[in-house]
C-alpha cells in the first residue's frame, strides 16, 4: 500500500509543469498515474493519490446504493473533478489550469504526505493550515491517543510488541 509522508516544496517550470517527489513517485509502487481533485475535506488544496487510493475508492462506491445521495457526493466531489495525470519520464506532471486554480497556485506548491494519499497546496494556504493544526493538538490530543493505545495493545502494530520496539 503506498504511503506519502512528508513535505516538499517546488515550482512550476516555465511549461507549467512540476516533478513529483522522488518518495512520492517511490510510495507509487511503480505505478505512473496520478489523480488529482479538489481535497474531499473541503481544504483548499488538492488531493491527490494512485491506482491503489482510486481502488480504494471504486470498492468503496461499488458498496454504495447506486442511487444514495452519499454516493452521489462522493462520485461528485472526488471521480468527476479529477484529473488523471501521465507521471512523464522525468517524473513530471502538468496540473491543469483548473485545478491550479482551485488551489490558489500560480508557481510555487508543497506537496504535503497524508499516507494513503497526498495534497498539493499553495505555500501560504499550507502556512495557515499547518497553524490551524499546530493549534488544534491539545483538542484532539485523546482522539489521536485512543486508537493508537488499542491497536498497540492488540498487537496491531508492526515492529511494536507491548509498546516496546521489536
Amino acid at each position: 500500500m503506498a504511503v506519502f509522508v512528508s513535505t516538499y516544496e517546488t515550482s512550476l517550470d516555465s511549461k507549467g509543469r512540476v516533478s513529483v517527489p522522488a518518495p512520492f513517485r517511490h510510495a507509487l509502487e511503480g505505478g505512473t498515474r496520478l489523480y488529482l481533485w479538489p481535497a474531499s475535506d473541503g481544504s483548499p488544496c488538492l488531493e491527490g493519490g494512485g491506482d491503489a487510493l482510486m481502488a480504494t475508492y471504486r470498492q468503496t462506491l461499488s458498496r454504495m446504493s447506486p442511487n444514495s445521495k452519499a454516493r452521489r457526493v462522493l462520485m461528485h466531489r472526488i471521480v468527476s473533478k479529477a484529473a488523471d495525470l501521465k507521471i512523464d519520464d522525468t517524473g513530471r506532471i502538468k496540473i491543469p489550469e483548473t485545478h491550479l486554480a482551485m488551489a490558489g497556485v500560480e508557481k510555487d506548491l508543497i506537496f504535503v504526505g497524508s499516507m494513503d494519499r497526498f495534497h498539493i497546496w499553495e505555500p501560504s494556504r499550507y502556512a495557515a493550515f499547518d497553524a490551524e493544526m499546530d493549534g488544534l493538538l491539545d483538542e484532539v490530543q485523546d482522539d489521536i491517543e485512543a486508537p493508537f493505545n488499542a491497536a498497540l495493545a492488540s498487537g496491531g502494530i508492526l515492529g511494536i510488541v507491548g509498546g516496546e520496539e521489536s
